[in-house]
């Protein structure tokens, strides 16, 4: 009885734990978006080379649409274990795959 209680109040921690990293990546993007807002270059904002290298490393998985600062450093926070490069930005961004 006493493990039961310990293996459940571990999993309730590693839940808070988790639901945790997700409400911090949400934090980093809101003030990702108060500072981008005072950025002078849209390049700055709009990552326009890296938005069309991806776009044509994908072109045969994926539909690229366009992702600017604060939403790649939000999908960058949320795959913390990846390699994060195009096909991963693509696959958590929830961008549409090509068959």
């Amino acid at each position: 009885m006493h493990t039961t209680a310990v293996v459940t109040l571990f999993s309730v921690l590693l839940v808070v734990l988790v639901a945790g990293q997700n409400r911090n990546c949400d934090e980093l993007t809101r003030r990702c978006e108060r500072c981008v807002e005072t950025l002078n270059n849209a390049a700055d904002r709009n990552l326009p080379v890296l938005n069309q290298e991806c776009r044509t490393k994908t072109r045969n998985n994926w539909r690229w649409r366009n992702v600017g600062r604060c939403e790649l450093t939000r999908l960058n926070c949320l795959g913390s274990n990846r390699r994060m490069n195009c096909n991963d930005i693509a696959e958590l961004a929830g961008m549409d795959r090509i068959n």
